[in-house]
């Protein structure tokens, strides 16, 4: 509660710059994802893609737009492009500081994700994942040992694995380097898109 209180101006700051910019669209993006025991929660993140792609993969928004020669590109490349044109000019800025992640802390706060974690995924995502009951056994977080380990620069089936050496490995001290980590990845822009 209280780092909700203590964050609030960088909220307000944020959602003033995201409507001065896109004036049309929401602030929030809302996704349902996966927690512990396969249960599905609303994860809340700032807006920073167009918000005409909402609840389209990746495959279908390119599809949407003319351009489905991105879609190999964008699996190839860790699920991630240099210049994705789903993403506004002020989604840019906000993941390359991982800013589209605060509200995060709300469902943190709820009870919905922990800090340190595996990535939540979507239900189509899990799928893919021949293990997930071993993902799902503990709940997810806002940062992880996959994120810490590249972010998205390294391939989906590569940090489903480190997701597993995370829930199989779990230790305070393990969840305290992947913190400071992550304070260290945020302040460089380490993998951030």
């Amino acid at each position: 509660g209280a780092s909700l209180v203590l964050l609030s101006p960088v909220f307000v700051m944020l959602i003033c710059l995201m409507k001065l910019s896109d004036p049309k669209s929401s602030v929030f993006f809302k996704q349902k994802r996966l927690t512990r025991f396969n249960q599905k929660f609303t994860i809340y993140k700032f807006r920073s893609q167009y918000q005409k792609y909402d609840g389209t993969t990746p495959e279908e928004a390119f599809t949407k737009m003319g351009k489905p020669e991105l879609i190999k590109e964008y699996r190839s490349n860790g699920d991630s492009l240099e210049n994705d044109p789903r993403i506004t000019r002020m989604g840019k800025f906000l993941r390359a500081t991982s800013l589209d992640e605060l509200p995060q802390i709300y469902n943190v706060f709820k009870g919905d994700i922990s800090i340190v974690g595996p990535r939540p995924l979507i239900p189509e995502e899990m799928e893919q994942f021949s293990k997930h009951n071993i993902i799902l056994s503990v709940k997810p977080g806002m940062t992880g040992l996959a994120t810490v380990s590249g972010r998205r620069d390294i391939p989906f089936e590569e940090r489903r694995k480190i997701d597993m050496y995370y829930v199989q490995n779990w230790s305070f001290w393990l969840d305290l380097v992947i913190i400071l980590r992550t304070f260290v990845m945020v302040l460089r822009r380490d993998g951030a898109r």
